[in-house]
């Protein structure tokens, strides 16, 4: 109770609403779905093809610059794997809802998707382990997936003994593989994935090449200042014709010389003799 001495203490504020921790542009606007995908159409319609046809390769390798979608991709396509709903399993690359296992995949915190680094596990002792676990199930999804990022950092040793397995996986595992750097990857390796080169999202608008903006403006419309500007610009040894042009523009004489008695190239005065009453643009 507050009396004349003693006011009221001031109310409390109430406490302000927690905000969600900042997020780089980046990971604010990944994509989550296929839908979302933009600029990747031919491995996009190369997947659906695959999935509704029910021929689904068991490795992927993904490749491409630095910042073009390769682990993204790799996640949506983990998801598409593991797609369940209400209906039952099945994989598809069409999602109308969020499925069972999405967020969790999403989230990075599915214990069926095992995301490694290799840049930064890059012996034949990290790889042993995943090929010790890919003889058991998987806890909850339809299938156990296995994402290893830059690829291309594992040893010689780690990518021979991950062969075997890569060859003749059990049914219920997927690798996926993403790498900046295509070359570094064994053929080996290579011939047992299905590869998908993710490509840079092409600017809109007309191109804003030399060549098409010399096309958009010719020389006939050019200002008499260009011009001389243009001209200025030229060296002298450029407006004169090369030898090399002028032999391959030089008419070819006729094989008899008016100039030689008997009519041929007989010797070399001759043909000195022939040269002088040739027309000079015979002669360069």
């Amino acid at each position: 109770m507050a009396d004349g001495m003693f006011p009221d203490d001031p109310p409390v504020p109430a406490p302000a609403a927690a905000k969600s921790p900042y997020l780089v542009l980046a990971r604010k606007y990944r994509p989550l779905s296929f839908a979302q995908l933009i600029g990747q159409d031919a491995m996009v319609q190369t997947l659906r093809n695959a999935f509704k046809s029910g021929r689904i390769h068991h490795a992927f390798i993904l490749t491409g610059v630095r910042g073009v979608g390769k682990t993204t991709t790799a996640r949506i396509l983990a998801r598409a794997f593991n797609y369940e709903d209400e209906t039952g399993r099945h994989p598809t690359l069409d999602f109308d809802k969020e499925g069972i296992h999405d967020r969790a995949i999403i989230e990075g915190r599915h214990v069926d998707v095992v995301e490694m680094d290799a840049a930064s596990n890059t012996g034949i002792n990290d790889i042993r382990e995943i090929i010790d676990s890919v003889k058991y199930g998987p806890v909850s999804a339809p299938y156990k997936v296995y994402i290893i990022d830059e690829v291309h950092m594992l040893s010689t040793a780690a990518f021979n003994g991950l062969l075997k397995t890569l060859e003749e996986p059990p049914e219920h595992v997927k690798f996926i593989f993403a790498t900046t750097e295509i070359r570094k990857v064994p053929i080996t390796v290579l011939s047992r994935c299905q590869r998908f080169d993710l490509r840079r999202i092409a600017p809109p608008g007309p191109p804003t090449s030399r060549a098409s903006s010399r096309s958009r403006t010719p020389p006939s419309s050019w200002s008499p200042a260009r011009r001389k500007a243009r001209r200025a610009t030229r060296s002298p040894s450029s407006t004169r014709r090369s030898p090399i042009r002028r032999e391959r523009w030089r008419p070819r004489p006729s094989a008899r010389c008016s100039a030689s008695p008997t009519g041929r190239w007989s010797s070399t005065s001759s043909r000195r003799s022939c040269a002088a009453t040739s027309p000079a643009h015979w002669r360069g």
